[in-house]
């Protein structure tokens, strides 16, 4: 533990964990305390308004995104207003992943001579003895809430949330693995026992050995699909900056050839114009993750996805199937951080709505709204 006047704890050293931001923004924005993670390589993940402004971060000006660059906005002394010492202020013990109990602290606005007495806290988040990111949290000393159980639950959802995504990444792992032995291996062992076969019928068979020789061939046009295969399913998912209605007609001429499944889309004229880049990724991220629950639970036969303005301005999707339906609540507690709640979590993130509606053997509908003004960016 790294209390005040103690060295900060040290830490073994793991990859930067990529964090769910959206999620976290939304969690994070409606709370008084202010609050900002930060990962293990000094980049701040998220920082909420309420902290924004006890820093003095004003609407305009371009906002801090490394730990470090915090110093230039808040100056933050010990509770007597002592200078602290060298790697003892919250934010240095942040972006060490470093643990600090809530202690009392000054805390000033850089230029500004108005001080304010603040509890501050640091909580490490990772697995054993490796830290992916710290939650760094200041709240008014003074002031009575009774936002500490909602800090607890935010803390608990946090936790909830990075372990899932390394559940999910060692999941991936693993069926990268099967890939490469069940097809590449596979492929380049035939093609190793069809290269010596023709190797030993060349001296007295010229003609089995071009037979073999074509075996091999087709073994070397087998191993390059797979390879192509397991690369793009290794690439990070997204409009790589196509226009939105573009990819969306490719994710549904894909979703058709992959399951079987019929899927009718259509493009409202007036969506054309192509929308902000936050907006569209988000748009196709949750018309993706639709048609993979399609794929997955819904043994439907037919799907329509719809893109058009609302009557508000907003750009809309909705996707409908015909499957066995939802039952929305035990959906979400099945799916837990991710799955229908990340959904709805990418459309708040951006100012957004989602609904989800559906019962058992009456199918499910999903429309998601995004406003095309006050859309926050730089999520991810």
């Amino acid at each position: 533990m790294t209390q005040s006047g103690d060295q900060p704890e040290q830490v073994h050293e793991s990859p930067a964990v990529t964090l769910p931001a959206a999620a976290l923004t939304a969690a994070f924005a409606s709370l008084p305390v202010g609050m900002a993670v930060i990962g293990d390589d000094g980049r701040i993940v998220v920082m909420n308004e309420a902290l924004e402004a006890i820093c003095g971060v004003e609407r305009g000006v371009p906002r801090p995104t490394r730990a470090g660059e915090l110093a230039a906005f808040v100056d933050i002394r010990d509770a007597d207003g002592a200078p602290l010492p060298k790697g003892q202020s919250p934010i240095e013990i942040a972006g060490d992943g470093g643990t600090l109990l809530e202690t009392p602290m000054i805390v000033r606005v850089a230029g500004s001579a108005q001080a304010r007495s603040m509890l501050c806290a640091v909580t490490p988040i990772g697995d054993g003895d490796s830290w992916g990111a710290a939650l760094m949290t200041v709240r008014e000393r003074l002031a009575v809430t009774d936002d500490r159980s909602a800090l607890e639950n935010s803390r608990a959802a946090l936790r909830v949330l990075v372990a899932d995504r390394e559940r999910v990444q060692a999941d991936e792992r693993r069926r990268i693995a099967r890939d490469l032995h069940d097809d590449l291996q596979q492929s380049l062992s035939a093609l190793n026992m069809r290269l010596g076969m023709a190797e030993d019928a060349l001296a007295h068979d010229p003609d089995e050995a071009r037979r073999w020789l074509a075996e091999s061939q087709r073994n070397v046009i087998e191993a390059a699909a797979a390879t192509r295969r397991i690369i793009e399913d290794l690439r990070p998912q997204g409009l790589y900056h196509r226009p939105l209605v573009g990819a969306l007609r490719d994710l549904v001429d894909a979703f058709i050839a992959r399951t079987g499944v019929d899927c009718e889309f259509f493009a409202a004229p007036d969506v054309m114009l192509e929308p902000p880049e936050e907006v569209a990724d988000c748009i196709y991220r949750i018309a993706q993750e639709s048609l993979t629950n399609v794929a997955k639970h819904a043994e439907a036969t037919l799907v329509h996805m719809r893109l058009e303005r609302s009557a508000t301005g907003a750009i809309q999707l909705t996707v409908v199937d015909n499957g066995n339906g939802l039952d929305v609540p035990t959906a979400r507690l099945r799916e837990g951080s991710y799955g229908l709640l990340g959904m709805s979590e990418r459309a708040r993130a951006l100012n957004g709505e989602m609904r989800v509606t559906g019962s058992p053997g009456n199918g499910t509908t999903v429309e998601v709204a995004i406003p095309l003004v006050g859309a926050v960016g730089d999520l991810f």
